[in-house]
């Protein structure tokens, strides 16, 4: 029994022990800037954070570039391309279909999210005007760099033997949006809001180092 109880004190130290580790190297690499907006500012995209979820909102289409190619509005139950705008944000499959509220959350889906078990999707949404009830900061960005992100979301696309993004079918919280299979898995090193930032840094904008929370990519763009 005591040897049980010692196991377990030794399992807990080891927790404690890896939560501070991570904390400390996420602290340290949020605080390292990578990036900055150069070039002409042609196009006005925006982040936005719902607190712990970070999602791009892109102008749906522009003299460069029409998501509506890409991201099909008919995969929506609405399919109406009357908008605005596009939100788009990479996370863990499950935790995407399976939690469509905060309060639906379960212990075996942050269980796989964390430790790299299960796959990747993205998800978006069409929108008419921007929910203030959300955390938005707008970035006016030159058309090159525009065009990187553009990029880096299409790559992260899975897509079938036609170039169209594969979309799971039948599932979206509201009429609006909908999901697409993607590569990558995520995990406590690989967040939605890492993936955010990595785009970011590949279009040479202000990025942090590394970050697996949503704040460490705003703080780098407060007034």
């Amino acid at each position: 029994m005591k040897k049980v109880f010692l196991f377990v004190v030794r399992i807990f130290e080891l927790l404690i022990a890896f939560i501070i580790f991570y904390l400390t190297i996420s602290l340290i690499f949020m605080s390292i800037q990578i990036g900055e907006i150069s070039g002409k500012g042609e196009i006005t995209i925006y982040l936005k954070s719902d607190g712990v979820h970070t999602d791009y909102v892109f102008p749906t289409k522009t003299e460069f570039f029409d998501w509506q190619d890409v991201i099909s509005p008919f995969d929506t139950k609405s399919k109406e391309l009357n908008f605005n705008y596009i939100s788009i944000g990479w996370g863990d499959k499950g935790f995407f279909l399976n939690t469509p509220k905060w309060s639906d959350l379960k212990a075996s889906t942050v269980f796989k999210a964390c430790f790299y078990l299960g796959g990747s999707a993205i998800h978006t949404n069409y929108i008419k005007e921007l929910d203030f009830k959300y955390k938005h900061i707008k970035i006016s960005i030159s058309k090159k760099d525009y065009l990187h992100l553009v990029n880096y979301v299409l790559k992260t696309l899975k897509k079938d033997r036609k170039n169209v993004p594969i979309c799971i079918k039948g599932r979206g919280y509201w009429v609006t949006d909908s999901f697409y299979e993607t590569y990558g898995s995520y995990g406590l090193f690989n967040t939605c809001n890492s993936w955010i930032n990595s785009g970011l840094k590949e279009a040479n904008l202000p990025a942090c180092f590394w970050t697996p929370l949503n704040s460490g990519i705003f703080h780098k763009y407060r007034n």
